[in-house]
C-alpha cells in the first residue's frame, strides 16, 4: 500500500473548532425522521460559508433531507463517498449542557450531531487543501434511526450519480478513550429485523371462558415458544437474538373480559442470511401453530429492516494501518461487533468500505449512546477528521 498524505489531529484543530460550534447549534435543534428541514438549512449554510458549492439536495426524495457536497482534488484519481447521519432519537435530554435540545422528546443521544460536525470539519479542510488526488463525496444522511435513509438514497441512485467507488463512515462509541479508533473485519452489526403477531380470538366474560376462545393464552405460549428459536432452532455457532418489546391485550379496567384480539411485537437480530431465513420461518410456524391449538387466528408480520453491516477486511486492514500513521498505534484498536442495527450497511451493499468506531469516552464523558445523558465529545472531533481523511485520500489516490 503507497501513502500519499497523512494528516494528523493537530493540523485540523482550526476545521474542529469551527466543526463544534456548528455541532452545539444542530444538537439544540434535533429533528427526527427522515424530514429535517433545520438541519439540512444548517449544513448547507456551513457548506456554502466553506466556499462548496457542488452541493446535491434531497437524493432519496422530496421528504429525503439529505445533502451531498463534493469536493474535487488538483489530480485525477478514485471517488470516495463518506457518509454522516444526521437525525437525532424521541427522547428528553438530560445532559445539562449550555446547548442542551430545545424540543420535547428530540435530543441528539447518539452522536449524529457530531458525525455530522466531523464530517463538515473535514470539508472545511479540504477547501483549504486541495491539492490531493481523486473526489471526495460527503453525504449528509437523514434517517437512521429506524427510517433506512440510506436505503433511499441508495435506491435513487446515490453511487451511479455520484460514481462512488467506496464507503466510508464513523460513528461515536463511548467503548473507547477519546483520541483512539476502533475497527471491525466483517460482520460489524447484525440484521435488524421487526415481527408483529396479532392474535384473534373470540372475547367473553373471564367468568365463562369456556365460551370464549382466549386470545392471551394463546399469545403467552407463544412469548415462551418463540424464545425456543434460539435454543433448539438454530446452531450454537451462529448467534441470534429474539427479543420481546411490546404485549398487549385487554384493558386494566377490563378485568372480568376476555378480550377479542391480542397484540405482540419484538426484534430479532442475526449475521447470517440462512439464519435471517430461519428465524422468520419459525416465527410464523409457531405463531400459526400456537393459534390452531386454542382454536384462534394469528397473523405474523416479519419486517427486514436492515441488514447486516459487513466491513470488508481488505479495506478494514488497509483503513486500519493508515490511521495508526495518523494516530499512533496506540490508538488504533479492534472492537467487537455487535447485534445493534445500522443503515450503513445499504451503502456498503452496494460498494465496499468500512465503518470505524471514534473514542468518545473520558472523565466527563462515559455515558453511552441511546441515553438520555449521552453528548458526543467535542475533543473527538479532530481525530475524527485526521483519522477519516488519512484514510479517503490515499484510497482516493490508490
Amino acid at each position: 500500500m503507497t501513502v500519499s498524505l497523512v494528516i494528523r489531529p493537530d493540523e485540523v484543530q482550526d476545521s474542529a473548532d469551527l466543526a463544534a460550534q456548528i455541532r452545539h447549534d444542530i444538537h439544540s435543534h434535533p429533528e427526527v425522521g427522515l424530514y429535517l428541514p433545520e438541519t439540512q438549512k444548517r449544513i448547507l449554510d456551513a457548506l456554502k460559508e466553506m466556499g462548496c458549492q457542488d452541493v446535491t439536495v434531497n437524493v432519496g426524495g422530496e421528504k429525503v433531507s439529505s445533502v451531498v457536497a463534493v469536493i474535487k482534488g488538483s489530480r485525477s484519481g478514485r471517488t470516495i463517498g463518506v457518509r454522516a447521519d444526521m437525525d437525532a432519537l424521541p427522547l428528553n435530554e438530560r445532559t445539562g449542557v449550555s446547548y442542551s435540545s430545545c424540543y420535547e422528546k428530540r435530543m441528539h443521544a447518539c452522536g449524529h450531531d457530531g458525525h455530522v460536525a466531523t464530517l463538515l470539519g473535514l470539508v472545511h479542510y479540504l477547501m483549504g487543501h486541495r491539492d490531493f488526488a481523486g473526489t471526495v463525496v460527503a453525504i449528509f444522511q437523514p434517517g437512521e434511526e429506524g427510517f433506512a435513509g440510506a436505503r433511499y438514497m441508495i435506491e435513487d441512485g446515490l453511487v451511479e450519480r455520484f460514481g462512488i467507488e467506496e464507503f466510508y463512515a464513523l460513528h461515536a462509541e463511548i467503548g473507547f478513550p477519546v483520541g483512539s479508533v476502533g475497527f471491525v473485519s466483517g460482520f460489524a452489526t447484525a440484521n435488524a429485523d421487526i415481527f408483529e403477531i396479532t392474535f384473534e380470538g373470540q372475547g367473553g366474560h373471564g367468568a365463562r371462558p369456556h365460551m370464549a376462545k382466549d386470545p392471551v393464552v394463546a399469545m403467552g405460549e407463544t412469548i415462551l415458544a418463540l424464545q425456543t428459536i434460539v435454543s433448539r432452532n438454530v446452531e450454537p455457532d451462529k448467534a441470534c437474538v429474539v427479543s420481546i418489546g411490546c404485549a398487549q391485550a385487554g384493558s386494566p379496567q377490563g378485568t372480568s373480559v376476555i378480550p377479542q384480539k391480542a397484540y405482540l411485537c419484538g426484534t430479532t437480530r442475526c449475521w447470517l442470511p440462512d439464519v435471517r431465513d430461519l428465524i422468520e420461518k419459525r416465527i410464523v410456524e409457531i405463531a400459526q401453530g400456537v393459534a390452531s391449538v386454542y382454536g384462534i387466528k394469528a397473523h405474523p408480520v416479519f419486517t427486514r429492516l436492515y441488514p447486516a453491516m459487513y466491513n470488508d477486511p481488505e479495506r478494514v486492514a488497509q483503513a486500519k494501518e493508515l490511521a495508526k500513521l495518523a494516530l499512533g498505534d496506540d490508538h488504533v484498536g479492534d472492537f467487537k461487533r455487535t447485534a445493534g442495527g445500522e443503515d450503513f450497511s445499504f451503502m456498503l451493499n452496494a460498494r465496499p468500505g468500512c465503518l470505524f468506531r471514534l473514542g468518545m469516552r473520558d472523565d466527563t464523558h462515559n455515558v453511552g449512546v441511546h441515553n438520555e445523558g449521552f453528548d458526543f465529545n467535542d475533543k473527538a472531533i479532530a481525530t475524527g477528521i485526521a483519522a477519516m481523511l488519512t484514510v479517503v485520500l490515499n484510497r482516493a489516490a490508490a
